[in-house]
């Protein structure tokens, strides 16, 4: 994966799955810590828009301007258009295989350990009801795409317990 795309927000499987479609920036998560850069930005382009005394050049601006938002939606995104295929398929692999392991309500699970990341969220779909028993879920960081792993009595995915 390229840095650029790495860096992008909503770039991966695993932060659209965290993050959410609403999600457009990883600024939430980091307490918005260029909000007074991007008012300040607002506030010239709209400053800017107001002294353009022709119609058709203030649009111009403005549709020039959300190009690159509009590139983003459409290609970069993982839920866009063209990459909706890739981030169902890496769900639908990691969820099904958790399903298919530690099937619910037939298996009674004790969740041993669930970390804050990306496979926590799909653990608590694939087991909305927790009742303990024999089978023990250990579900750490990694990861969408790939499948768990079965020691004994204990389903670990992710990271190792």
């Amino acid at each position: 994966m390229a840095d650029s795309e790495a860096t992008s927000a909503l770039a991966t499987s695993e932060s659209i799955l965290i993050d959410g479609a609403n999600g457009v920036t990883s600024a939430p998560r980091a307490h918005f810590p260029q909000a007074g850069a991007w008012l300040a930005a607002a506030i010239i382009v709209a400053v800017v828009v107001r002294l353009v005394k022709r119609p058709v050049v203030a649009v111009a601006l403005l549709a020039i301007g959300s190009l690159p938002g509009l590139v983003h939606v459409l290609a970069l995104r993982a839920d866009s258009p063209i990459r909706r295929g890739a981030l169902t398929d890496s769900i639908r692999v990691t969820l099904g295989d958790l399903q298919r392991r530690v099937p619910w309500p037939q298996s009674q699970v004790t969740v041993v350990r669930e970390e804050d990341d990306v496979l926590f969220p799909l653990g608590r779909y694939a087991l909305p009801s927790r009742t303990g028993g024999p089978l023990e879920l250990v579900i750490g960081a990694g990861p969408l795409g790939q499948v768990c792993r079965q020691e004994s009595q204990r389903v670990i995915c992710g990271g190792t317990p």
